[in-house]
This record gives structure tokens, C-alpha cells and sequence, in this order.
């Protein structure tokens, strides 16, 4: 069963080098699983709420178990230390 995964993230304008890094490693594994980046939006303004970060990123996988794949690689562990530098906000929900 195909699975969703929502990113809510705000990017380290001032580190565009974590940012290549955790992209370099981290897409590699996105393909290898068949997930795709399918829609990209920038928040520009709350309605009712806090602003929870500046970008929402809509990632499709084939099925949970491949999040799970991605999330669990030694790819990804490898990635962590640069997306902690990239990104001031980083929250992934699964939607299934």
C-alpha cells in the first residue's frame, strides 16, 4: 500500500553546504526505494495557528516498509549530522 510522507522543514539559509551534503546522501536512497518528491509549497501565512515551518514538502513511497528503508539506512544516519545543520525546523509525519 502506497504511503505518504509530509516534511515540514525551514532551511539554514547561511549552511547551502549541509543542505548539498544531506541531499547528496539522502536522494540516493529516496530513488533506490522508488519514493518521489511530488509537490513542494511554501507557507506564506497562518490563518489561525503558529506557523510550523517555511516549506512543506509531499514525498510519495511505494508502501510504509520503504519509509521505514530510507529512515533506517546507514545512508540516512550518515545524512542526520548535516540535515541537524540545514534545516532549522525538521518534522516528517507519515500519511498512509
Amino acid at each position: 500500500m502506497k504511503a505518504k510522507v509530509i516534511a515540514l522543514v525551514t532551511i539554514n539559509e547561511d549552511q547551502t553546504q549541509a543542505l548539498a551534503k544531506y541531499l547528496e546522501l539522502t536522494v540516493p536512497v529516496l530513488e533506490r526505494v522508488g519514493a518521489k518528491i511530488t509537490e513542494r509549497y511554501i507557507l506564506e501565512e497562518e490563518i489561525v495557528g503558529d506557523k510550523p515551518a517555511e516549506t512543506v514538502v509531499i514525498v510519495d513511497y511505494p508502501s510504509r516498509a520503504a519509509i521505514d528503508e530510507v529512515f533506517s539506512s546507514s545512508e540516512y544516519k550518515q545524512a542526520a549530522p548535516f540535515r541537524d545543520k540545514a534545516f532549522s525546523t525538521y518534522s516528517i509525519h507519515v500519511v498512509e
